[in-house]
C-alpha cells in the first residue's frame, strides 16, 4: 500500500534539514544572548566593586577638573545634573556629597548651600558600590577657605547595579535580535537553494527506485550518472546491482527453460513407459486367462492316470522279459518316453503358469511408482508455473 507521508524529496527531507537547521541557528543565537547574559553577571559578581571604584576614581577627577577649569562651585552645580545622566546611560548612579568644611566655605564665599548629587536619590537594588574622598588640592584653597591641602571637601560614590547592566544587555538583545534573525531566514533561504541544486542527482535517482519499487516494472532501466561525487556513486552501484539481477535473471530463465524440456522429456517417458506397462499387463492377463481357459478344455492327466500307465508298462515289460521280441521293447521304452515328456511338459506348463501369474502382480505394482512419478510431475510443473510467473513480473517485457 502507498504511504501518502512519502512525498517529493523536497518536502520530506529538505524541508526537515532546513527546519532543523533554522531551529539550530536560532537555539546558537539564543545560546549566544544567553552566555552573554552570564558574562553581564560574572563580570558583576567578579568586577563589580572594582569598576565601581574606576568609575568612583574617575569621577572624582572629573569633579577636580570641573572645579579648576569651569568656574568652581557654581559651575558644578550645573554640571553634576549632567554627569549624573551620562553615568546613569552607562549603568551606573552616583553621589557626589560636600563635606562640613564645604558647606561652610560655599555658604560663607558663594551666599547659597551646595546639594551635590544626594546619595538619598539612588535607586534601590542590587549593587556593588565603592566611594572616593576628594582631597583639597593648592588651588581649592581659594574657593575652600579654612580647608587646608589633603584635607577631604567630599566624597564621590558609585554604585554598580545589576538590574542596569542586564537592561544594557537587553537593550543590545533587542538591537541585534531582528538583525539575527533576518540572518538565520537569509542562511536558510541560501541553504535550500544549495541543497535543491546539490541534491538534485538524489531526487532522479530516488524517481528510478520509485520506478523499480512498482510491480511488473521493467528492470532494464538505469539511474542516470551525471556527477562523480556520492550520489554518482550511489546511481552507478545501483545500475551495476541491477545488471547483477539482469544476469541472475537470465541464468534463471535458462533453467526454467532446462527444467520444462526435462519436463516434457518426462511426460513423454512417463506415457510411453504407461503404454508398455499397461500391454505387458493386458498380455500377461490375457495369457493367464487363456492358459486357465486351456486347463479347463483339456485337462491335465492325473497321477493315478501315471501311476496306472507305470504300473501296465512295467506288467507288459515283465511279461514280455523271457520273449526274444525287439519289437516289444521298442513299444515298451516309447511308452516310458511319452509318459516321461508328458510329466516334463505338464511340470513346464505350471511353472509357465506360475511365471504369467508373477509377472501379472509384478505389472501392477509397477502402476505405483507410475502414480508417484505423476505426483512428482505435477510438483514440477507447479514449480515451473511458478518460476515463469517470478521472471514475468521481474521482466515483464518478456
Amino acid at each position: 500500500m502507498q504511504d501518502h507521508a512519502l512525498g517529493r524529496f523536497d518536502k520530506s527531507f529538505l524541508i526537515h534539514m532546513i527546519k532543523d537547521f533554522f531551529l539550530v541557528l536560532l537555539l546558537v543565537t539564543l545560546l549566544e544572548f544567553a552566555l552573554k547574559a552570564g558574562k553581564v553577571f560574572w563580570d558583576y559578581r567578579s568586577n563589580g566593586e572594582a569598576q565601581a571604584l574606576e568609575v568612583a576614581e574617575k569621577l572624582s577627577d572629573n569633579v577636580i577638573s570641573i572645579m579648576r577649569n569651569s568656574g568652581g562651585p557654581v559651575a558644578a552645580s550645573t554640571l553634576y545634573p549632567i554627569l549624573d545622566q551620562n553615568w546613569k546611560e552607562l549603568g551606573y548612579e552616583i553621589a557626589i556629597e560636600p563635606s562640613a568644611k564645604t558647606l561652610q566655605a560655599i555658604e560663607k564665599n558663594f551666599s547659597y548651600t551646595p546639594i551635590g548629587i544626594p546619595k538619598a536619590a539612588m535607586a534601590d537594588g542590587e549593587h556593588k558600590a565603592a566611594s572616593v574622598d576628594i582631597k583639597a588640592v593648592a588651588f581649592c584653597l581659594s574657593c575652600h577657605t579654612g580647608a587646608s591641602v589633603g584635607e577631604v571637601l567630599g566624597t564621590v560614590t558609585v554604585r554598580n547595579y545589576l538590574g542596569r547592566d542586564f537592561q544594557i544587555w537587553w537593550e543590545d538583545v533587542k538591537l541585534t535580535l531582528g538583525l539575527a534573525v533576518g540572518k538565520i531566514v537569509l542562511h536558510s533561504i541560501l541553504l535550500f537553494m544549495i541543497l535543491r541544486a546539490r541534491m538534485e542527482p538524489l531526487l532522479r535517482l530516488r524517481s528510478v527506485v520509485s520506478n523499480l519499487s512498482k510491480a511488473y516494472t521493467d528492470l532494464g532501466q538505469r539511474a542516470e550518472v551525471r556527477t562523480s561525487d556520492e550520489f554518482g556513486v550511489l546511481a552507478r552501484d545501483l545500475n551495476v546491482f541491477l545488471d547483477r539481477i539482469e544476469r541472475l535473471l537470465e541464468e534463471l530463465e535458462k533453467v526454467l527453460h532446462k527444467v520444462v524440456n526435462v519436463n516434457d522429456d518426462i511426460l513423454q517417458v512417463q506415457g510411453d513407459l504407461r503404454k508398455q506397462i499397461d500391454q505387458v499387463v493386458s498380455k500377461s492377463r490375457m495369457l493367464e486367462r487363456d492358459a486357465m481357459f486351456q486347463a479347463k478344455r483339456e485337462p491335465r492327466l492325473s497321477n493315478a492316470w501315471f501311476d496306472s500307465v507305470k504300473r501296465s508298462i512295467a506288467e507288459l515289460d515283465s511279461s514280455i522279459s523271457g520273449a526274444s521280441s525287439a519289437s516289444a521293447a521298442g513299444i515298451v521304452n516309447e511308452l516310458r518316453t511319452v509318459v516321461t515328456n508328458a510329466e516334463a511338459q505338464i511340470a513346464n506348463s505350471e511353472h509357465l503358469y506360475t511365471s504369467l501369474a508373477e509377472l501379472g502382480d509384478d505389472a501392477e505394482t509397477l502402476k505405483a511408482p507410475i502414480a508417484e512419478m505423476t505426483r512428482l510431475e505435477e510438483r514440477m510443473q507447479g514449480i515451473v508455473e511458478t518460476g515463469t510467473d517470478l521472471v514475468s513480473r521481474l521482466r515483464p517485457q518478456r
